[in-house]
């Protein structure tokens, strides 16, 4: 996905959807979207008679729109309502979460999903206007977090930004085996290698085989700053996916 996103941004306005770019449909975006930005999930409390509130505060973000004013023009021989047929079909297809990137904010991506409908202005039939409106995970992904990082004992990981990520790690090994780091301790139980996802709280095998009966503790999270990687066991290999985000 990131070589079709490279391919694309030599020209302004363009967005990668679910693995698709918005040029292949003849769409060009008009302008730069809003700065939105996700909101902490909290509770407020108001009690009688005392001053302020209470607030419990999750260590977690509510999803946040990202809209799209979008030009959509006739061409290959298409008319524009076969356009605007194709353009939906794109988006309706994805199911779930989807990467999103654009070339406004090169360095990151997104998780989203697009939940259907839209209204297009038909301008003489020649071309139409509207907005494309996504629903996204408040994280922005860095694209430099998603390069694996492969650790030994003793290592340290820095994570430059102010979240804590949960990370992606592919432990190598045999035997009973932990690994430590962000103050949380993981152990798992390896024939050859296990895949740990710690924001979806999943371990695995690929393709898809359930691991989550050969693992138990807490799963770590990459805390903003040093993090020192503790290793236990028989383990031959530990690459680290760090996901870096920022809101």
């Amino acid at each position: 996905m990131a070589k079709l996103f490279n391919q694309t941004t030599n020209r302004q306005g363009l967005l990668v959807y679910g693995g698709e770019a918005s040029s292949d449909f003849g769409m060009v975006i008009a302008e730069a979207p809003a700065f939105n930005r996700s909101t902490r999930k909290q509770t407020v409390f108001s009690v009688p008679g005392r001053n302020g509130d209470i607030i419990l505060q999750q260590d977690a973000w509510n999803d946040v729109p990202r809209n799209y004013n979008v030009w959509l023009t006739e061409g290959d021989g298409k008319d524009l309502t076969s356009k605007v047929d194709e353009l939906m079909a794109w988006l309706n297809s994805k199911k779930g979460y989807q990467r999103l990137e654009d070339n406004f904010e090169p360095d990151v991506f997104r998780l989203a999903y697009y939940s259907g409908g839209a209204s297009f202005e038909n301008h003489l039939t020649q071309y139409g206007s509207g907005t494309l409106s996504f629903t996204c995970r408040a994280e922005r992904f860095y694209k430099s977090g998603e390069q694996p990082i492969e650790v030994s004992n003793g290592d340290k990981v820095n994570n430059p930004t102010r979240y804590a990520s949960k990370p992606l790690i592919h432990i190598e090994g045999s035997g009973s085996v932990t690994i430590a780091f962000g103050g949380a301790t993981m152990s798992a139980t390896l024939t050859d290698y296990i895949n740990i996802d710690c924001d979806a709280m999943n371990a695995y095998r690929l393709p898809a085989e359930n691991m989550n009966n050969k693992i138990s503790g807490t799963f770590p999270t990459l805390q903003p700053g040093i993090n020192t990687i503790g290793l236990t066991g028989s383990i031959t290999k530990v690459v680290i996916t760090p996901r870096f985000f920022t809101i």
